[in-house]
C-alpha cells in the first residue's frame, strides 16, 4: 500500500493522506460495531447504513477493496439478505487491518 501515490492522486500530501487514513479506519470500525449489531439484531436497515458509510469513506480515500465489499453488503442488505457476510465483515476489518500496519510503518 504506497500513501504516497495514493495521496499524490487525489492531491494531497502524504501527511495529510496519512491523517485521513487514520480517520477511515477509526469511523469504520466504528461503523463496523454498528454493522455487527445490526447483523446480530437482523436489521437490514442499519447493516446497509453502517456498510453505506463505510463504502463512502473508503471509496473517497481510494481503498477500492474496502468499498467494494461494503458496497456488495449495502446491496444484499436492501435486497433483504445478510448471506455471506460474516466472510464479508472479515475481508473489511483484514483491509482497515492493513491501513494500519501502513501508517504504522
Amino acid at each position: 500500500m504506497n500513501f504516497k501515490d495514493m495521496a499524490s492522486d487525489l492531491g494531497f500530501d502524504e501527511d495529510d493522506f496519512t491523517e485521513l487514513a487514520q480517520l477511515l479506519v477509526t469511523t469504520s470500525l466504528s461503523d463496523l460495531k454498528k454493522l455487527e449489531n445490526g447483523v446480530d439484531l437482523k436489521n437490514t436497515d442499519k447493516v446497509a447504513k453502517a456498510a453505506h458509510s463505510i463504502k463512502g469513506a473508503a471509496g473517497n480515500l481510494g481503498f477500492i477493496k474496502i468499498s467494494g465489499v461494503a458496497a456488495e453488503i449495502e446491496s444484499d442488505a436492501r435486497r433483504g439478505s445478510l448471506t455471506g457476510i460474516e466472510k464479508k465483515i472479515k475481508t473489511i476489518k483484514a483491509g482497515l487491518n492493513a491501513i494500519m500496519n501502513a501508517i504504522d510503518q
